[in-house]
């Protein structure tokens, strides 16, 4: 499906890092973006996202310079701080020091892309190295990261990336507050450049009968619902407890409120025939002034020609209306200068 995206319009092509679970399988973004490297020929391709305390900073620093090397540029980042205590615990990390890993890992890629140097770190002790390949280009206006707590969102302005938003409506739902984003952006940064305009990732169903597609997203959702709760361990006593992740506690879900869940869940997101999807984006664009998004459209264990029928019908009746919205867009390289007048 990935590499019919390209064909059908779609401009790039993301991929999640998940492990020892049916939620998502991928355990290596970047290894999966060289391979559908080779067979595309210009779409672009991110990672949503590298879960940075997973993974040696010098590792995902390497492998980006050389994806953006043999691709000419075509790499885009998306950087995350994982939640699951399931992952942590499998790779062997702790979980109570997500966010200072995060933090530093980032610091340390961020530089050595643009630099070709990696160095430091209180935790990481990195001495210095030069990478190869060489950087390619700039990755300013190309890299993302996750917020889903306020914290996170003051931590991605402090960076200088873009957010990313892994959810259709973020203030009602995951606290991402884009204002207090441009807040601290224009406290760390001045006017020094102005941030890029965010990223949105969330899940579709599209089909020609309104009643079908919401009738399959629910049904579908679900499952992803449960797949997403497990993952997570949202349902344990133990969720939110760790440090770091105490602004989580609150969604914490019982065990009995998890199918209720779950249908609210699918109600949120964009579900309809071609003209109620396009409305609901349109709705979500105004609000968050985005510079794209990333549908998925197989989720949930749907059949694969469900997922193909969903993905085809979009690129076909949704897919023109939304690519020709304007845009302030940085994925070219470089965020944007800013306008005088």
């Amino acid at each position: 499906m990935a590499i019919e995206a390209e064909g059908l319009g779609f401009e790039s092509i993301w991929v999640t890092e998940h492990h020892f679970s049916n939620y998502s399988i991928s355990p290596s973004p970047l290894q999966s973006l060289a391979y559908l490297a080779g067979r595309t020929k210009q779409v672009k391709l991110g990672t949503q996202v590298v879960v940075l305390p997973w993974n040696d900073p010098v590792r995902v620093a390497e492998q980006a310079l050389w994806l953006d090397n043999v691709t000419e540029g075509r790499l885009l980042l998306g950087f995350g701080r994982g939640l699951g205590k399931m992952e942590y615990d499998g790779l062997r990390v702790d979980i109570n020091q997500t966010r200072q890993l995060y933090r530093e890992h980032a610091e340390l890629i961020i530089t050595a892309l643009e630099t070709g140097v990696i160095e430091g770190g209180e935790l990481t002790k990195q001495p210095r190295r030069e990478l190869r390949p060489r950087p390619f280009r700039s990755f300013e206006g190309r890299i993302f990261g996750s917020a889903g707590s306020p914290e996170s969102v003051r931590t991605v302005a402090e960076l200088g990336i873009g957010v990313l938003i892994i959810n259709p409506e973020p203030r009602a739902n995951l606290g991402v507050d884009v204002d207090t984003y441009h807040q601290v952006w224009g406290e760390t940064h001045g006017a020094r450049r102005s941030a890029p305009s965010p990223m949105l990732s969330g899940t579709i169903f599209v089909d020609e009968s309104s009643d079908r597609a919401k009738e399959m997203s629910i049904k579908y959702h679900r499952v992803n619902f449960r797949a997403a709760v497990k993952n997570y361990g949202m349902a344990e006593e133990s969720f939110g407890t760790t440090k770091g992740n105490e602004f989580y506690a609150k969604m914490r879900i019982s065990p009995e409120k998890i199918e209720e869940m779950a249908e609210n869940t699918a109600k949120v997101m964009p579900a309809g025939n071609p003209t109620e999807v396009i409305e609901a984006l349109e709705r979500i664009n105004a609000d968050l002034n985005l510079q794209g998004f990333f549908p998925h459209f197989h989720f949930g264990g749907m059949p694969r020609e469900e997922a193909k029928r969903n993905m085809r019908l979009f690129a076909d009746k949704c897919l023109p209306e939304v690519k020709s919205w304007p845009c302030e867009g940085t994925l070219d390289g470089r965020s944007r200068e800013l306008q005088t007048s």
